[in-house]
């Protein structure tokens, strides 16, 4: 049978039923809070209330509540959960290791320091206040300012600084652009932080089958395949012995990407007690340790002529990375997405990007929606900057500044072309 055009194209701009919305809108929904597996307990952390210390955990008094199938400290798990290594073979990363729970020291106020394993979550939040923790405070580092600052205390002494990250990426000729431009302009961009507040927060639901070493492991994931994969190089356990299943999700905006401490805590409690465990986030916990997006500041200083042509560009851009990286996301990946998106429709002759990384004490970075579509704004939020101070029209300034390659065509997988 000939059929005309692709099966995708046929739907460009046709009125689609949506298939789900009976099931949503009839309360049929299946979430991770509502997956319920025989002999199921249920964790609960204890979290930090400092932003920077060094602890001594006492747990026994939890051990002893009635209820309490479990109480893991990060000794507890030595062995179960290996150290969190984020990928640092990128130039000019530095790898910051770190286990799931925190172990000698705490770096934000939500800091995981210890899980409780119980009947109900009741009797698990109940047992989490019965924790002892002794503080010993440290100097925080409350933003980039002072963790770009030589002097302040390091997140990781191991690491020396608290600069995670720093590379120059490099296109033309820079120098020569600035040397024969008319005038720079220089403009700085704060983007304040971001949180994640999806309607569902975080959750799982972990069981594994001793008979055969197999662990099921339910989420609200974006990543099956990220999950699988990293909780097995976590958990010491092989990709084909792992499942991932990801029931209905209730909002996740890019929060339920990556895999999170949590992840391989609650299927660690599962290997270890032999029961199902669940953990469902609460909205405290997604507001103090669920994670955050997009804190950064660029600096751009631009060399122009003065009838608006830009011969170069130099960008700053300082990240708050937060004090942990979530895997797979390594924060230096951002600020190569900046290399993509920041220069939106522009002209850029030369361009020359320095990215730090910094590591304050606040939750770690994530994908709010996407990242980085803040970045082309200031790339026109600049454009008017400097139509402005080299007082020319708004046409006058595009025509110099706007993008117009006939040659940038794509043809898409499914047959439609789109010119830049």
């Amino acid at each position: 049978m000939a059929v005309s055009g692709s099966v995708i194209g046929n739907y460009v701009g046709a009125s689609v039923k949506r298939v789900e919305d009976p099931r949503f809108l009839t309360g049929q929904g299946r979430y991770i809070d509502d997956i319920m597996l025989p002999n199921m307990a249920y964790a609960a952390f204890l979290r930090s209330p400092y932003p920077h210390a060094r602890i001594t955990v006492d747990a026994s008094e939890a051990r002893a509540l009635p209820g309490v199938m479990a109480v893991f400290t990060a000794a507890d798990l030595a062995g179960v959960v290996n150290p969190i290594l984020v990928d640092a073979s990128l130039p000019g990363a530095k790898p910051q290791p770190h286990t799931a729970l925190a172990s000698d020291k705490v770096r934000f106020v939500g800091d995981p320091i210890a899980m409780v394993v119980a009947e109900s979550r009741y009797v698990a939040e109940d047992a989490v206040d019965l924790i002892q923790v002794d503080y010993d405070p440290l100097p925080p580092v409350p933003n980039m300012e002072v963790a770009l600052d030589p002097a302040s205390a390091p997140l990781y002494e191991e690491v020396g600084d608290n600069i995670a990250y720093h590379d120059t990426f490099t296109y033309g000729d820079v120098d020569a652009a600035f040397s024969s431009a008319d005038r720079v302009i220089t403009e700085t961009f704060r983007q304040h932080r971001y949180i994640n507040v999806p309607m569902e927060t975080r959750g799982s639901v972990a069981t594994y089958d001793t008979a055969i070493g197999e662990l099921t492991y339910y989420a609200g994931t974006q990543a099956h395949n990220a999950m699988r994969f990293f909780l097995g190089a976590q958990l010491n356990l092989p990709g084909h012995r792992i499942r991932v299943i990801a029931p209905d999700i209730g909002g996740a905006f890019g929060l339920k990407f990556g895999v999170y401490r949590e992840d391989m805590l609650v299927a660690a409690a599962a290997i270890k007690t032999g029961r199902p465990v669940k953990w469902i986030e609460d909205r405290r916990e997604n507001l103090t340790a669920g994670g955050h997006a997009r804190e950064e500041t660029l600096t751009l200083d631009a060399a122009v002529k003065s009838d608006g042509t830009i011969l170069g560009l130099k960008v700053k851009m300082t990240l708050d990375a937060g004090a942990y990286q979530v895997m797979p996301l390594n924060p230096a990946l951002f600020t190569m997405i900046v290399r993509l998106v920041l220069p939106g429709p522009y002209r850029f002759r030369t361009t020359r990007l320095m990215p730090p990384l910094s590591p304050p004490i606040k939750l770690p970075t994530s994908p709010t929606a996407a990242p980085g579509p803040s970045r082309p704004g200031c790339a026109r939020a600049w454009r008017i900057s400097s139509q402005r101070n080299l007082g020319l029209t708004r046409s006058k300034c595009a025509a110099r500044t706007s993008s117009r390659r006939k040659s940038s065509r794509i043809r898409a997988r499914w047959g439609l072309r789109l010119t830049a």
